[in-house]
């Protein structure tokens, strides 16, 4: 089977079912399993046994195996991403298309770091070693099976999300067999991402996180699997503006006009490229630069940092720019802001100099967990 699984993309009314995965189909129970979290704080599940198999509509091939099930999955939750670690035995899971248990559509990039499992759907398979992986819709139905142990990481995001919509509006499935040096770097660093959000750990360290996940993420869909179905070029080349900005916002000298020359094309074509899409790059900048300068302003490490400063170091280059574009998204000045993020609140439990929780996103708070 080539690399790209564009293939395993289903029709509405050809489920996986008839390629004889029907004795895989579990006993109707959760397609997803509900757990306490908060936003700013690392998860962690753990199931064993049958039950823990049935908390999340699973099984496996053999009674030794539903038996001797053992699951751990961590997953951070940064605004609209999810990045999760998991480690588990042998499992088959038949993914039912509910967006990994999200409120909207959403995509997920899945990272062998060690052991195999196979994806299928549609009659159609495809293995996934270490160092490979997929690039998986949550609105279509696939099952997910491995034969023993495996460690895995993957990330969750929302398709209609603010800063991905032009990467991934039409993105096909993908998948790379194996050892990929691409998705071995991608993979590690999600895992790290788990590993360093710890209790305790500065808002402007999260949107730091977040920052590298988006990072890594539109650098892995930079790099499509060889022998698949190429992308189009025009999500090629939005994919790289769109990673350019991630990594460069914060240089005050990043406008449309650079980007354009940064990337070797003239700015009129960077300018037709988002001719059609929700934000135009100037947007995009803008919007990359204020998430940056409200995780700042809502660190209570840097309550001593003077907003001249967080504007300079968000790429906006002056406290008036910055003012203007706090209030025109929140109606509240930079300090307004602030004041309101790390005020006391004794209702929530707020001591002084803590943060406020902020409102979840979407798939936060007590909801709904896709474990694989």
């Amino acid at each position: 089977m080539r690399d790209s699984v564009t293939a395993l993309r289903l029709s509405p009314d050809r489920p996986p079912t008839d390629s004889g995965h029907t004795a895989l189909r579990p006993a109707p129970s959760p397609a997803t399993l509900v757990a306490e979290s908060t936003p700013d704080v690392r998860s962690v599940v753990r199931l064993t046994g049958a039950p823990g198999l049935a908390a999340f509509g699973g099984t496996a091939h053999t009674r030794a195996d539903r038996e001797q099930f053992r699951l751990t999955l961590a997953m951070s939750r940064l605004n609209g991403l999810t990045v999760a670690h998991a480690h588990h035995t042998a499992v088959a899971v038949l993914r039912p298309g509910d967006n990994f248990g999200r409120p909207r559509r959403c995509v997920r990039l899945l990272i062998m770091l060690a052991g195999a499992a196979t994806l299928s759907a549609g009659g159609r398979s495809v293995r996934i070693e270490t160092g490979g992986g997929a690039l998986l819709h949550g609105w279509e139905e696939y099952l997910y099976e491995s034969t023993g142990n495996v460690t895995r990481v993957h990330l969750d995001v929302d398709v209609e999300g603010t800063a991905f919509a032009d990467a991934l509006h039409d993105v096909p499935t993908l998948a790379w067999r194996a050892n990929c040096p691409v998705l071995h770097a991608a993979g590690a660093a999600f895992a790290e991402i788990v590993r360093r959000d710890e209790r305790g750990i500065s808002p402007a360290a999260r949107s730091s996180l977040e920052h590298l996940a988006q990072a890594v993420l539109l650098s892995v869909l930079a790099f499509p699997p060889s022998g698949g179905v190429p992308a189009p070029v025009q999500r090629r080349s939005r994919v790289r503006v769109l990673e350019h900005i991630a990594t460069r916002h914060s240089d005050p000298d990043l406008c449309p006009a650079t980007v354009a020359a940064e990337l070797g094309m003239s700015t009129r074509s960077l300018q037709r490229l988002f001719a059609g899409s929700d934000q135009s790059v100037a947007e995009h900048i803008t919007a990359a630069r204020l998430k940056h300068a409200l995780a700042l302003l809502a660190d209570p490490h840097l309550i001593d940092m003077s907003l001249d400063r967080i504007a300079c170091r968000t790429g906006f280059g002056s406290l008036a720019r910055m003012r203007r574009v706090v209030h025109t998204a929140t109606g509240l000045s930079p300090t307004e802001y602030r004041r309101q993020r790390l005020a006391p609140d004794d209702d929530l439990g707020v001591g002084p100099g803590r943060t406020r929780a902020a409102t979840p996103a979407s798939g936060q708070g007590r909801g709904h967990i896709s474990p694989l």
